[in-house]
């Protein structure tokens, strides 16, 4: 799919999951808040694009060696995910080709990007500080490793 048409589909698509038509922020991408927390979506490429879903794990952090060490050492487990350093920023994101967007990936990779968030942002602002910004943006609708988010996005789980 080129950019365009990908950036109005998944733009509508954002608004159906959301109740809210996201308005492109100064980078153009995306901002949505969904299951209570904040994330982004970016469409880039082309002539074939992807969409990009990411968080701020951390904001106002400075790029350190140690810290691209420890990025590294997280990525080396990180699954369906990627952490790196951009703009005084660690951002987690994934990726989906335009083609293959709906509604059940897009929610996938959002819960990938949270559950990855989750799972390191914590320990990031710890040990190399910075403003936990994903954290900060949670309400108490947030639930995406819970399992009624499990079922809802179609995995068969037991309770």
């Amino acid at each position: 799919m080129r950019p365009d048409p990908a950036y109005s589909y998944v733009r509508d698509l954002l608004e159906r999951l959301t109740g809210e038509r996201p308005i492109p922020d100064h980078d153009g991408d995306l901002p949505i808040f969904w299951q209570g927390a904040n994330f982004w979506v970016r469409i880039v490429g082309n002539p074939d694009a992807w969409v990009q879903v990411f968080s701020i794990a951390l904001a106002d952090l400075d790029p350190t060696p140690e810290l691209m060490v420890r990025l590294n050492d997280i990525n080396a487990n990180l699954r369906f995910a990627r952490a790196f350093h951009c703009a005084r920023q660690v951002l987690i994101e994934t990726e989906i080709w335009a083609d293959d967007v709906n509604p059940a990936n897009l929610r996938h990779a959002c819960w990938n990007v949270a559950t990855a968030t989750d799972a390191h942002s914590q320990v990031l602002v710890q040990e190399f500080g910075g403003r936990p910004f994903f954290e900060e943006s949670k309400t108490e609708e947030y639930e995406p490793a819970k399992m009624s988010a499990l079922k809802a996005m179609g995995f068969s789980v037991t309770d």
